[in-house]
């Protein structure tokens, strides 16, 4: 009888196991998932430091009116400030 229950408890350990694991392995992916996204998001919004250099060059070039030119130069600061 003591063998039965021994055999019994060892398979309701072995079930629970595997369906820890199978949630664990969900989570994982999950998460994995959740990370690629947040790579594809960063590179889709942030500017890398060629496109900055390009947009201050551009900035550089282009002649604004004078009402334009404090808000130019403060964009073009924190462009220069990313670039650090």
């Amino acid at each position: 009888m003591k063998m039965m229950m021994y055999g019994f408890m060892y398979k309701i350990k072995k079930l629970i196991m595997g369906l820890l694991d199978k949630k664990n392995k969900q989570l994982k992916e999950k998460e994995n998932k959740n990370n690629k996204q947040n790579e594809l998001n960063l590179l889709r919004t942030q500017l890398t430091s060629n496109e900055i250099q390009y947009l201050i060059g551009l900035i550089a070039r282009s002649d604004f009116k004078g009402s334009d030119l404090q808000i130019i130069f403060q964009i073009t600061a924190k462009l220069q400030n990313q670039l650090k």
